[in-house]
């Protein structure tokens, strides 16, 4: 009797730490959910693309008016541009002093064309620096082309504009469409990299989904590791005894 009296009491104290595991987990997704419901609540609306204008090639006064043309179009449409007046100026090609620290960036912005290959590692290295959604490229071919390099993918989207074909609003909508699409790609790379160490309830993406199910099923195995040693200790003390007690049934694998 205080055999089974011990087991019953291991049992109950297995059983009720497993429910007690129980409502802290979902208390927790309900903790965590609740949180995410507020955050979103108060998340503030996300601000405009961010755009910067560069000249690649011989920066010359044509270019560069066109340049602060464009920066002021895109930012009367209510997209970002660079704030700092030194750095727009050396994305323009304009000279500066040593003393604005810039000189790394100009070096890089002449270097544009110079080797094709290396063209897109540069403007990715722009883009980083003034921290932009997309570079507004201008360069001369005859006519001033425009192109829009997302910074993101590293890749220039199809198509070019003449600027000296096309209105303000044109080239403001040509520019804004891609600068949202950047912006989006930017997002989802966060997401999923903020995203790739943890899963939605906070636990660790990687852990093995077996490791998981044993944190939760630990109880019963110590219940059922408590039983068999009692069945065992039953067995064997039966069998010390005179008495033969009941005929067991021993299953033989071919037996009929």
């Amino acid at each position: 009797m205080r055999l089974i009296s011990s087991f019953a009491l291991a049992l109950t104290l297995a059983l009720t730490a497993s429910a007690q595991d129980a409502p802290d987990a979902d208390t927790g997704a309900d903790t965590g959910a609740d949180a995410g419901a507020g955050a979103v609540a108060d998340t503030p609306p996300p601000l405009p693309p961010k755009i910067a204008v560069v000249v690649a090639g011989d920066p010359d006064e044509s270019l560069r008016a066109a340049a602060s043309e464009i920066e002021q179009e895109c930012t009367s449409a209510g997209l970002r541009t660079l704030v700092d007046p030194a750095l727009r100026a050396a994305m323009r090609g304009e000279p500066g002093t040593e003393e604005d620290g810039l000189e790394g960036l100009r070096s890089i912005r002449r270097s544009l064309g110079v080797n094709p290959r290396k063209d897109f590692a540069s403007y990715k290295r722009i883009g980083t620096i003034a921290g932009a959604d997309v570079l507004v490229v201008l360069r001369r071919e005859g006519t001033i082309d425009l192109e829009v390099f997302d910074v993101s993918a590293s890749q220039f989207y199809e198509g070019m504009l003449e600027v000296d074909k096309t209105t303000p609003e044109e080239r403001v909508k040509y520019i804004e469409r891609r600068a949202k699409i950047a912006q989006e790609r930017w997002n989802q790379d966060a997401s999923a990299a903020a995203a790739g160490g943890y899963e939605a309830a906070g636990k660790p993406a990687d852990e093995p989904e077996k490791k998981r199910w044993i944190k939760k099923a630990w109880p019963y195995f110590v219940v059922g590791a408590l039983l068999a040693a009692g069945v065992t200790y039953l067995i064997v003390d039966r069998s010390r005894t005179n008495d033969p007690g009941p005929s067991l049934l021993r299953f033989r694998p071919g037996d009929e």
